[in-house]
């Protein structure tokens, strides 16, 4: 998941946890491809390089909050380790979203499911 932010801040001023989602605008899918087999080569006895930003994709829309809004959940508690003071909050903004991929090649007679 990845966020489209907006209204600003001032630079160096923080944006309270309470109020991140008055700047988020919508979130999109996105997807950080790595080249593993580049990775590992690069690794030992290098060190990384750049096989890890092998490229990153975000999906071709953006989702509101306002539209994920019927979705929205209570947190997860998270207790091991319990995040730092300035990130907790008690607003619900947790979304339960049911997500299924398909693929259908030109050549396919019917999609095939790769994640649920």
């Amino acid at each position: 998941m990845a966020f489209f932010v907006g209204p600003g801040n001032n630079h160096g001023e923080p944006i309270p946890i309470d109020r991140a989602q008055d700047h988020i605008f919508g979130m999109v899918l996105m997807n950080d491809w790595s080249a593993r087999d580049i990775q590992k080569w690069e690794y030992v006895p290098l060190g990384p390089f750049n096989a890890k930003n092998f490229g990153t994709s975000i999906s071709p829309w953006v989702v509101t909050v306002d539209a994920l809004m019927p979705f929205v959940c209570h947190n997860t508690e998270q207790t091991d380790p319990k995040p730092l003071p300035y990130l907790l909050h008690s607003d619900p903004f947790s979304f339960k979203i049911n997500l299924e991929v398909a693929i259908k090649g030109e050549k396919m007679d019917k999609a095939s499911t790769v994640c649920k």
